[in-house]
């Protein structure tokens, strides 16, 4: 009995590994990723099918290919994956400019008529920084605060530079907290309080590190004056279009009541 169970274990591997895999098990943010499946023999496959999985959705399916409907793409993932290869024994697809919404795992059938499915499953990673961007307000005592916000995997850190002036961030305030995204990545954001009399008319520089990735953005700090015409400017423009919400509220109002 004991080598009956050994011989179905090994026919049982034998069976699994008909299939030969390959491809990109990480990509950086932005990037194609291919995956490929081989099976050793396509006696009986009458279809091939591509299907994804994530721990926090159930299995969907991507991609099909079949004798009768030949290539087809499940519609959500139109223009987003295409097939490379579409053959019985052999299957490709790229999936095109790769965000953190398409890390899954992936997995290849071939479905043998009479014996049943065989499935090969391919994990894909995505790292890398997603966004980066930053905004400046006034700041307490005459100062500034400029804000840095950057979007990654792994959870990107940040940092200050100037090249112009010295930055002690031990005199000047600032803090960080992160953010945790629906699509796994994580946004961390630093606020930066600078005196204006030092730095205006300056660049400081944000800095974010995401794994082996960086990326930054220089910010350059304008005269007090201007950033309060700025603000002004947006607080003008928000009363406008309340104003006119307001007047054609009125005119709706007046109109309904005027035909009843």
């Amino acid at each position: 009995m004991l080598r009956f169970l050994i011989i179905l274990s090994l026919l049982r591997r034998a069976y699994l590994s008909d299939i030969i895999s390959n491809g990109d098990t990480a990509v950086l943010f932005g990037q194609d990723a291919s995956l490929s499946c081989a099976l050793l023999s396509a006696s009986g496959v009458k279809q091939v099918t591509w299907q994804r999985v994530r721990a926090d959705e159930g299995v969907q399916n991507v991609a099909t290919f079949s004798e009768r409907f030949k290539d087809h793409v499940d519609d959500q993932y139109v223009g987003k994956v295409t097939f490379t290869v579409a053959l019985f024994n052999s299957t490709s697809i790229l999936i095109k400019n790769v965000t953190f919404e398409d890390e899954a795992c992936y997995i290849c059938s071939f479905k043998v008529y009479p014996l049943g499915p065989k499935r090969e499953t391919l994990c894909l990673t995505v790292k890398g920084i997603s966004k980066i961007s930053a905004t400046m307000n006034p700041g307490p005592n005459s100062g500034v605060i400029v804000t840095c916000s950057a979007t990654g995997k792994p959870t990107p850190t940040l940092q200050w530079k100037s090249r112009e002036k010295e930055l002690n961030l031990k005199l000047f305030k600032s803090n960080n907290f992160t953010v945790l995204n629906n699509d796994s990545s994580t946004t961390t954001t630093s606020n930066l309080t600078l005196p204006m009399s030092q730095f205006q008319g300056k660049y400081v520089e944000c800095l974010a590190e995401s794994g082996s990735m960086e990326d930054s953005l220089p910010i350059y700090v304008p005269g007090e004056e201007n950033i309060n015409s700025e603000n002004n400017t947006t607080l003008r423009n928000y009363i406008i279009t309340i104003v006119v919400l307001f007047v054609i509220g009125v005119v709706i109002t007046a109109i309904y009541c005027y035909t009843r």
